[in-house]
């Protein structure tokens, strides 16, 4: 006996599934991001806590980041807590996040959530 069954697997097409091209936020475009990530490795290898401006004049959007504290080691990576600023058109977002840097000037950003001021 046999019985017909629905597959098991969404009928979405390969590919369909779209990663965000920021790990700071969804509203910045990849070439947002390509301006906006160096900036955040200058902040992070920054031996104070002064703001690292970007713009990207092609979107209007912008922000800024400023390390809130010292380095510290995570599996051999030196890492640091950072604040972003993200200037859009129509309104501002702050988020607070990690980031380790890589080598080649790369780095993996984590614990990103929306600020929380003291």
């Amino acid at each position: 006996m046999t019985f017909p069954l629905k597959s098991l697997m969404p009928d979405d097409a390969t590919g369909s599934i779209q990663e965000n091209p920021s790990p700071i936020s969804p509203d910045l475009s990849a070439a947002d991001w390509r301006i906006a990530k160096p900036k955040l490795v200058q902040a992070l290898k920054s031996s104070g806590g002064d703001e690292t401006a970007w713009t990207n004049p092609d979107s209007g959007r912008g922000g800024a980041f400023q390390p809130v504290a010292g380095p510290f080691d995570r599996d051999g990576r030196a890492c640091r807590a950072f604040v972003a600023r993200v200037d859009l058109s129509d309104r501002k977002t702050t988020v607070q996040g990690v980031g380790c840097l890589l080598a080649s000037d790369d780095l993996s950003i984590d614990q990103v959530q929306p600020w929380k001021a003291l």
